[in-house]
């Protein structure tokens, strides 16, 4: 089993992806990864998943509700720091990603609580596994009307991700 770890990925990529999901749906569910100039620059982090023949990046957000396809992240002291919102997670060519280095962090607060969630995260990455695969199967089964529409297009995904990394 590859060792959990956190990554960025590249924002073009994410915008293709939103686009994608925009014209067939109206909407994207893609998670923002930019806020723009006026706004200090948005922590771009994730753990990154197989699911099926695909990489999945599980973007991670400062979204501290329990729901049945999220996964609460909790510091040393118990409190729930952050999450991982399945429902957001999106196929993703390993070319495009990071690793992100948290010793790299210059501010020593935000580095120790970025050590925590990564830890935490590696404490729990069987948890974390089955999650992931059982969000992606109660999509495509389409059962559930408001998963639907607050998730993903997976396989819209899928193939906008193929269709991206071929020549």
């Amino acid at each position: 089993m590859e060792k959990l770890n956190f990554f960025t990925v590249d924002l073009t990529y994410v915008d293709t992806l939103k686009e994608a999901e925009i014209n067939k749906r109206g909407f994207s569910r893609v998670p923002n990864m930019d806020y723009g100039d006026k706004r200090k620059p948005k922590f771009l982090c994730g753990i990154v998943l197989q699911v099926g023949d695909m990489a999945y990046y599980v973007p991670v957000t400062s979204y501290k509700e329990q729901k049945p396809d999220n996964f609460l992240i909790y510091s040393e002291s118990g409190d729930v720091v952050s999450s991982l919102r399945f429902n957001y997670m999106f196929p993703v060519p390993r070319a495009l990603l990071r690793e992100r280095r948290i010793e790299d962090e210059p501010d020593r607060a935000y580095r120790s609580l970025l050590a925590q969630e990564l830890l935490y995260c590696r404490k729990h990455h069987e948890d974390i596994e089955h999650l992931a695969r059982r969000t992606y199967k109660r999509v495509l089964l389409g059962n559930n009307p408001g998963l639907l529409a607050n998730s993903c297009d997976f396989l819209l995904l899928e193939e906008v991700c193929r269709t991206y990394i071929e020549p």
